[in-house]
């Protein structure tokens, strides 16, 4: 009965023929989802993610950061050492274009420390506006003009990091998803 249904429904025979392949390269090549990644190092899991990996030009980046404590007991993050999410975005070249911990001050105003209990964990999200770290300033004229670099369509990569010097110096940095902005 299995086959007569396949055979009948052409959309159906796709679909069940491209999870088929996608399941088989999967057990032989794990793949992260191109749309999450980890890494682990005792008490701590980092994560992030994106909510898709195809940008328009011009369209913000939400990057997820997770925090994860996996230990059994108590973890504290300390904001002058510890709590600082931090992403970074690579050209498709490997080279860099944006860190984020270079815009994001807020955590280390509002939370002086936080204390994540086993199993619990702490997201923030970050926005990349698709601009390169190096601004540019006009002091020809005051107000002074900050102008942000736009980058140009292409393939980019992001990873997330995370220190704790509190933790034995503790450094995560998650494998690379893929980003592609189009024009």
């Amino acid at each position: 009965m299995f086959r007569i249904i396949l055979s009948r429904d052409f959309a159906l025979q796709a679909v069940l023929a491209s999870t088929i392949i996608f399941m088989s390269l999967n057990s032989i090549f794990p793949l992260d989802s191109p749309l999450q990644t980890e890494t682990t190092e005792y008490p701590f899991k980092l994560t992030i993610a994106l909510e898709k990996y195809i940008y328009k030009l011009g369209e913000r980046v939400d990057v997820t950061w997770i925090l994860t404590n996996i230990g059994e007991e108590n973890v504290t993050l300390y904001s002058s050492r510890d709590l600082v999410p931090d992403f970074i975005i690579l050209d498709e070249n490997l080279n860099h274009v944006f860190r984020y911990r270079s815009y994001m001050v807020e955590p280390l105003v509002i939370l002086p420390y936080l204390s994540i209990a086993p199993r619990e964990n702490i997201t923030l999200v970050g926005t990349w506006q698709q601009i390169y770290d190096d601004l540019e300033i006009d002091f020809g004229v005051y107000p002074w003009v900050i102008k942000l670099k736009q980058v140009p369509p292409g393939t980019y990569y992001v990873f997330g990091i995370f220190e704790s010097p509190t933790y034995g110096y503790i450094k995560l940095k998650t494998p690379l998803l893929r980003i592609t902005i189009i024009g």
